[in-house]
């Protein structure tokens, strides 16, 4: 049905909450799952063997990508520098469990501007200083007590680490050989759960609620502003057709000219709206309105029920 509206969760048990919520407000729902599968190329080595690749590959041609990529590194190489002489094998790290790093990034926000990004530096370090930790084995990780233990130091020159392909323009074999340079596709599932919401959802009146939920669900936030956002403008579509309709637009040509106007204004606001559709849409629209029993009519006359 046209009027439909799908949106995408990537938990299974919050896309059951939310066909219950849509169940509450009587409006049908259907959820599909989809998997996918997919691969990323990297390039694996030691932070000194990556820097010998750049070295390599800027010997013959100067790149402003590949400077940003050595600074990067070098930055990289500086803080876990840093954080190996303050640490020994044995420590805790307590300040970077999942809930303090939670707590971290949900703190920025609220800091005013001038030491944001102070915070907001630190915190990508300690996500860095943790990813690194993990891929080179030097982190024991206790999920039930929410414990990270440091294993043991290690010189930063010899922590392997990883960089997309497409970071490297004009790399040879030889340099990789010569750099002691190895590829790692890092390969990984993901699993989607659509729910498809019923054109009933558009003639609900108590969902003011909607975004609310949906902020507080495995939804990513683009998908669930662009959700509520549909069923908003539906809403008014079907509010103006239905308007239209009734000062007398009997033909789906005659509602589609209509609907060719620059802009409407909505309705309890200073704001207008348009309406760019084409034909076949516009028929859904109206075919879904029938079933819905909003508008009627033979022949190819509408009418309102």
């Amino acid at each position: 049905m046209t009027l439909e509206e799908k949106i995408t969760f990537y938990s299974r048990e919050d896309a059951a909450a939310f066909q219950k919520y849509l169940r509450e407000k009587g409006c049908p729902s259907r959820i599909s799952v989809e998997h996918s599968f997919s691969g990323t190329p990297y390039f694996e080595g030691t932070i000194a063997s990556i820097l010998h690749l750049i070295e390599l590959i800027e010997a013959r041609e100067q790149d402003a990508d590949l400077d940003e990529l050595k600074s990067d590194l070098l930055s990289r190489r500086k803080t876990l520098e840093e954080f190996f002489a303050s640490h020994k094998a044995g420590d805790s790290l307590t300040e970077a469990t999942p809930s303090q790093l939670l707590a971290q990034a949900e703190s920025i926000d609220a800091m005013g501007e001038d030491v944001q990004k102070q915070a907001s530096d630190k915190f990508m370090n300690a996500l860095m200083i943790l990813g690194t930790l993990e891929d080179n084995d030097l982190l024991e990780v206790s999920e039930e007590k929410e414990c990270y233990t440091l294993l043991a130091t290690k010189d930063p020159n010899e922590l392997r680490v990883m960089y997309a392909y497409t970071d490297f323009s004009g790399v040879t074999e030889e340099d990789l050989k010569e750099a002691g340079i190895t590829s790692h596709i890092r390969t990984s599932s993901a699993t989607e759960y659509i729910i498809t919401a019923g054109a009933e959802l558009l003639f609900v009146s108590d969902i003011e609620d909607l975004a609310d939920l949906l902020d507080h669900m495995d939804v990513e936030d683009d998908e669930a502003a662009r959700f509520v956002d549909a069923v908003f403008f539906k809403q008014a579509l079907i509010g103006k057709i239905h308007a239209l309709v009734a000062e007398g637009k009997q033909s789906e040509a005659d509602l589609l000219a209509a609907l060719d106007a620059p802009a409407f204004p909505l309705e309890g606001t200073d704001d207008v709206i348009s309406f760019d559709i084409s034909a076949e849409y516009l028929s859904g629209v109206v075919s879904d309105l029938r079933k819905q029993g909003v508008l009627s009519g033979k022949d190819g006359k509408i009418k309102s029920s």
